[in-house]
């Protein structure tokens, strides 16, 4: 699939009424505010999302909703970062089913890995997605550091992306060189 990703893709909040409802209106005006703003795609359930902290039931129906708002004018791209593989997957078969257009994949939260074994992961889990998918380096959760050969292989994997979150400038410039 070619997505047009490119520009400026925010990472939204997930606006709330309750643990477990979703504000519609609230979401609706973000998702407005921001596409008349020129971005030019949206980024659901990452660490500014608060993903880790909603159940998977609010999860989709967040993503539902924010893709029949957007409607297809922008690509949406959905975090499935989770300590199972397997939830990874159904997730990203839901965030499909409700429209969205790639995931967004971090090493899983809790138990650090190395390099070898997030690509083991990587390999295990890419062929079985339903939506091609970006890579989210966040160390300060994850408790490791994409190297840069590492996206070179995801790349080759299909990877369209990264979404860097460690604020390291060296490694960005590392990314971009590469």
């Amino acid at each position: 699939m070619n997505l047009p990703i490119r520009g400026i893709i925010p990472p939204l909040v997930t606006p709330l009424i309750s643990n477990e409802e979703i504000d519609r209106k609230g979401l609706h005006q973000l998702i407005e505010h921001v596409i008349t703003g020129g971005v030019h795609g949206i980024f659901l359930l990452g660490t500014t999302g608060e993903a880790p902290s909603l159940s998977y039931r609010l999860r989709e129906t967040f993503v539902r909703e924010a893709c029949g708002i957007i409607s297809g004018r922008i690509p949406v791209m959905a975090g499935i970062t989770d300590t199972s593989a397997e939830v990874a997957l159904e997730m990203a078969a839901r965030y499909r089913d409700a429209g969205a257009d790639a995931v967004v994949i971090a090493p899983p939260f809790y138990i650090p890995i190395a390099q070898e074994e997030w690509l083991n992961y990587l390999e295990s889990l890419v062929p079985r997605l339903p939506l091609p998918f970006i890579l989210y380096n966040i160390p300060s959760y994850t408790k490791i550091h994409i190297s840069v050969e590492t996206v070179a292989i995801a790349q080759k994997m299909g990877a369209l992306g990264i979404k860097d979150s460690s604020g390291d400038m060296s490694y960005l410039y590392a990314l971009i060189d590469r």
